[in-house]
């Protein structure tokens, strides 16, 4: 999952590894930024500038709507395909967006019906594309906790 934030990837670094550790993951020490569940899931992070992987389009959308430029981009990811770790990927990208002021990217497997989009606006922001949306923290807490949740990887 990627996270867009206005602070920079100094700011944004502890603000990671604290929602790894709130998590309940432990780090895996010869690769800093790996990190595993009590389960064994492997998770990781990457913290690059926001244009490396978001269409110009996108980062002036979210620009825009934030009110300041995105400084950083945060990903997060699971390393393998398990669905049973994408609901703690999503809490973890809404913990780190909370922490950041960041907009997390979600993707659907099909356009989002629209009183789903409206029930994210009223739960706190977003930003709509086609297949995709920015939540900001309030509504991605409110994505993880709807019926429809799921995490598209």
């Amino acid at each position: 999952m990627s996270i867009l934030s206005p602070q920079t990837a100094e700011r944004v670094e502890p603000a990671v590894i604290q929602t790894m550790v709130d998590e309940g993951l432990a780090r895996y020490e010869p690769e800093p930024r790996c990190w595993y569940s009590v389960d064994g899931l492997p998770y990781g992070y990457d913290i690059q500038a926001p244009s490396v992987e978001t269409d110009p389009d996108e980062l002036n959308l979210v620009e825009r709507a934030a009110g300041v430029m995105m400084a950083c981009a945060i990903a997060l990811h699971i390393f393998v395909s398990d669905v049973a770790g994408r609901p703690t990927l999503a809490r973890m990208a809404q913990q780190a967006a909370q922490r950041t002021d960041g907009w997390v990217f979600v993707e659907f497997d099909h356009p989002p019906a629209r009183d789903l989009l409206q029930y994210f606006d009223d739960a706190g922001g977003c930003l709509r594309l086609d297949d995709a949306v920015y939540l900001h923290a309030a509504a991605m807490s409110a994505w993880i906790t709807h019926p429809d949740f799921h995490v598209v990887k």
